[in-house]
């Protein structure tokens, strides 16, 4: 009888549900994600300058 007299209370919980297990999926892909950066031992360093584009650094003769 309720479903007949407010038909969208069992969707919008549905999607509460289903918003919550989404956000718990999301946080462990993430933890996941961290873990593995963690792990792995590789530093970032920020780049500098025209380098991350160039293969060989020897062979760029001008700076332009």
């Amino acid at each position: 009888m309720s479903a007949i007299l407010n038909p969208g209370k069992d969707a919008k919980a549905a999607a509460a549900q289903q918003k919550a297990q989404q956000a718990v999926a999301n946080d462990r892909q993430l933890a996941e994600l961290r873990n593995a950066d963690a792990t792995s031992g590789a530093t970032r360093r920020n780049p500098r300058g025209r380098r991350l584009f160039v293969t060989d650094p020897a062979s760029k003769s001008d700076l332009s």
